[in-house]
């Protein structure tokens, strides 16, 4: 089979490779789409870990092609969409539902201790609880959205968003968009995006977003204060993962207030945090990481129910060949969501 291959820092090669086998309780799932995350753009520049070679790609939907032995849930034919974490099930945090925190967490084409083959290829191996069926009548294209959807409903359910709220977010990008989107759903009242590009600040706008802010060009604290009435923010969500908009942040939440650390900032870099003013505003502090399994079937059964507007999200659809080119330009911040079409020979 065809698969782009990681053979090092922006070394990636489409290379013919064994098409792999479904083990027992695994299924060998037809990629359609597979979504290209930042994560990945963290492997390709050599900023997150990863040991060559391997297959990236952990956002993808695609139809079983055949199953291993004692698969009970999954047919063949089937449209699924994949949960890259594979879990244990039996760990501390498994037990609490917590399945993306894992102690034995492997992933299937992201980043991690462990790297399994992942999506940026025309088949990969899955474990059947990891592959999600999905309503046949909901687009391979949308179904790939879901690992970063589940991404988004964890840390909204984390930063527990009431009717009402008046959030703010960092960052218009794929993530961002899904985020302010989805605390509408959960009955904010007003909610503010901030960007330093106003071709995502129009998409913002086109998927509902009340308020849109470019701070090169207007003061940011003063617009959250304009539309608070003063108050500042119920809910700052930071995703963009820089440092400044982590320390900026804390500008905009009001006393009592909440910051969800959502971006992944760099590993090991500090940021300027006054602790007095965390103690003082009671201000609560939360970071959310990856997709627990939960999270992931709720973000499918969003998709189905069409209560996101994902199509504005996806500016780029290209084949499994020109998957550096896609690399380059999300790299450079150009576009928002890129898709990777996948058509097995």
């Amino acid at each position: 089979m065809k698969a782009m291959v990681f053979r090092g820092v922006r070394d990636l090669r489409l290379e013919d490779v064994e098409k792999p086998q479904p083990r027992r309780k695994e299924v060998l799932v037809r990629v359609a789409y597979c979504g290209v995350c930042k994560t990945d753009i963290h492997i390709f520049t050599g900023a997150f870990p990863a040991k060559p070679p391997v297959i990236l790609g952990h956002e993808f939907s695609g139809v079983v092609e055949e199953l291993g032995e004692d698969v009970k849930t999954l047919k063949r034919g089937d449209h699924v969409a994949v949960n890259p974490i594979v879990y244990c099930g039996e760990c501390k945090y498994c037990v609490q539902g917590r399945t993306n925190l894992c102690e034995n967490a492997v992933v299937l084409g992201g980043a991690g201790e462990i790297i399994l083959d992942g999506a940026y290829a025309e088949y990969v191996r899955v474990p059947e609880k990891n592959a999600l069926r999905i309503d046949p009548e909901v687009s391979l294209k949308h179904a790939a959205m879901t690992e970063p959807l589940a991404c988004v409903v964890h840390g909204i359910e984390l930063i527990d968003v009431k009717p009402g709220d008046r959030v703010v977010v960092i960052g218009a990008g794929p993530i961002g968009l899904m985020l302010a989107q989805m605390a509408k759903n959960s009955g904010s009242s007003k909610v503010l995006v901030m960007d330093l590009r106003d071709e995502r600040l129009k998409v913002a706008e086109k998927v509902g977003v009340d308020i849109t802010v470019n701070p090169l060009r207007e003061d940011p604290l003063r617009a959250v204060e304009e539309a608070t009435q003063g108050e500042k923010a119920d809910i700052v969500i930071e995703a963009v993962g820089s440092i400044k908009t982590v320390e900026d942040s804390f500008k905009y939440v009001k006393k009592g207030g909440k910051v969800l650390i959502f971006g992944v900032p760099p590993e090991g870099a500090p940021a300027r945090i006054i602790p007095f003013d965390i103690y003082f505003k009671e201000i609560s502090v939360i970071g959310s990481y990856a997709v627990p399994a939960e999270s992931f079937i709720k973000a499918a059964s969003i998709i189905s129910g069409k209560r996101v507007d994902l199509d504005p999200l996806i500016t780029e659809v290209y084949p499994l060949e020109r998957l550096r080119e896609a690399f380059e330009k999300a790299e450079k911040g150009e576009g928002l969501k890129k898709l990777i079409e996948v058509r097995p020979s």
